[in-house]
């Protein structure tokens, strides 16, 4: 059997690692990995405190989500879709020439991280799909980003289930 690699201690090396490596299908939960947010699902990945790795699939044309942070998670959101936009405490998270290069291949990937204080919002052009490389901070179980979330609710349901949740910000 080989020598294992040490575990990562930063999200980048963690995130480096998961993209680079094989994906362990059994570190996707068998309970609590499917989250429906109405306008978006989350689908957990991969879960070993305080990693985890989420993959969003929004399916509607002209989606958005309003202006919040994960007050206990650094995140590096790995675009895999489809065409969006994000925005980082106001300012875009990349040029809107660099996402349609990505777009039409001429951009390799665009990794962009998003710490715990940064407010952030998007919109969506078309259905897209995003990986969430996550690290959670101070102890907190991983449940989902959508549920760690300070701001307005994007969705009924959302907000629904972080009334649930007592985490509404």
């Amino acid at each position: 059997m080989g020598a294992q690699l040490p575990w990562p201690k930063t999200l980048e090396d963690f995130a480096r690692r998961f993209l680079t490596g094989r994906i362990s299908w059994r570190a996707v939960p068998r309970q609590h990995a499917i989250t429906n947010f109405g306008n978006i699902i989350s689908f957990v990945l991969f879960r070993d405190p305080p990693f985890q790795v989420e993959l969003f699939i929004i399916p509607h044309d002209r989606s958005s989500f309003t202006s919040h942070r994960h007050p206990h998670v650094d995140v590096i959101e790995f675009g895999l879709s489809g065409q969006s936009m994000l925005y980082i405490d106001g300012q875009p998270a990349c040029s809107e020439e660099t996402v349609v290069r990505w777009m039409t291949g001429d951009e390799s990937t665009m990794p962009v991280p998003v710490g715990h204080e940064a407010w952030h919002y998007g919109h969506g052009c078309t259905p897209y799909a995003f990986l969430s490389i996550q690290q959670w901070l101070d102890g907190v179980r991983p449940t989902s980003v959508g549920l760690d979330w300070e701001g307005s609710p994007s969705s009924p349901e959302q907000e629904l289930l972080l009334g649930q949740r007592g985490t509404s910000g």
